[in-house]
């Protein structure tokens, strides 16, 4: 057994709010040590090949449901996202993941003011213990989160949540393999050989640019006007109140 580091949340730019090529993701994730990472794009499942620059890919993806967001990894196929519909049942969702053969993981369960445990009984394979980017709203998330995955005796993940190049590896997950294929990661995970690992959390300015990048693409004046505010707005936040102190 070998203990791999892997970023279980990554947005490249097929994402509507993501600022990276898969290329320069990968990239990243070299540089920062990782052995793995997942592409988890918004309610897509971008393709991607086994290997990048010395990095192994998983196939995944984030799924926006009813009750918040849920991560499909080692997907085997294409989630049928289409026929899900907008906002989905989390069961349904989960339902799909584990047909496509994958691991479902609730994402930063926490990230939002007034979630609850109860809001997140449905059956999951994991929960994201420790994301990078939690923490912008609600200061404990990922420690609420931790607690939620240890209560209900499902492994813990951690991920970025990176919409660009600069904020991958943040936060992954060590995971103890046999081997540093797709099989012995998903494997390492389903078993609960996992640690979830913040490095770093993630700027107010990153958000902001995610968002900027975002309306851009949207391409309303007003919607522009409202994000460069925004950008501003998390500019200013980072200086007289950074995250994580």
């Amino acid at each position: 057994m070998s203990i791999y580091r892997v970023d279980l949340h990554l947005h490249t730019a097929a994402s509507p709010d993501g600022r990276s090529s898969l290329e320069g993701i990968a990239k990243a994730a070299k540089a920062a040590g990782l052995d793995a990472i997942a592409v988890t794009d918004h309610d897509l499942c971008t393709p991607v090949p086994e290997v990048l620059e010395g990095v192994v890919l998983i196939p995944g993806c984030e799924v926006s449901t009813a009750a918040g967001h849920i991560t499909g990894l080692f997907l085997e196929r294409p989630l049928p996202l289409e026929a899900l519909g907008r906002l989905p049942a989390p069961e349904t969702a989960v339902e799909a993941i584990r047909e496509a053969g994958g691991l479902a993981v609730l994402a930063h369960p926490y990230q939002r003011p007034g979630a609850a445990p109860e809001q997140f009984t449905f059956p999951l394979d994991a929960i994201e213990a420790v994301n990078a980017r939690a923490c912008f709203k609600v200061p404990e998330a990922n420690e609420k989160a931790a607690a939620l995955a240890q209560k209900r005796g499902l492994p813990a993940a951690g991920g970025s949540d990176a919409h660009d190049a600069a904020e991958v590896g943040n936060a992954c997950t060590e995971l103890e393999a046999e081997a540093l294929t797709l099989p012995a990661l998903r494997e390492a995970l389903a078993a609960g050989r996992s640690r979830a690992v913040l490095r770093r959390n993630t700027s107010h300015l990153r958000k902001g640019l995610s968002q900027w990048t975002k309306a851009r693409r949207g391409g309303s004046l007003p919607r522009l006007g409202k994000a460069a505010l925004y950008l501003g707005y998390c500019a200013a936040l980072d200086i007289v109140r950074p995250v994580g102190k």
